[in-house]
């Protein structure tokens, strides 16, 4: 009994994400336009949508990709993110500075 219950709840659960994911998809056709205006490349388009916390099968769909290319490019904006990261100078250096 306790077992079924377990196997419901999780059923439960992923229904819900793929309700929470069907209606964010949704709305953002309404939206598409105007959220994506300005955002020519790919990857400003994924920024986008990833800030939706859409998975990356959904993601290549909306943008026309694929599921790797799509992870290609959140991996390069991470590599980018955590270089700049580095290269910044810490507040508390630029405030000894002054």
């Amino acid at each position: 009994m306790k077992q079924d219950n377990n196997e419901l709840a999780k059923a439960l659960q992923n229904l819900n994400a793929n309700i929470e994911i069907l209606t964010k998809v949704t709305a953002l056709t309404f939206r598409k336009d105007s959220l994506f205006k300005d955002k020519e490349t790919k990857q400003e388009q994924v920024e986008v949508l990833e800030d939706l916390k859409l998975p990356d099968d959904v993601i290549a769909l909306i943008i026309g990709s694929t599921v790797e290319s799509v992870q290609a490019l959140r991996s390069q904006r991470k590599a980018k993110a955590k270089k700049a990261q580095k290269t910044e100078p810490k507040q508390e250096e630029v405030q000894d500075k002054q």
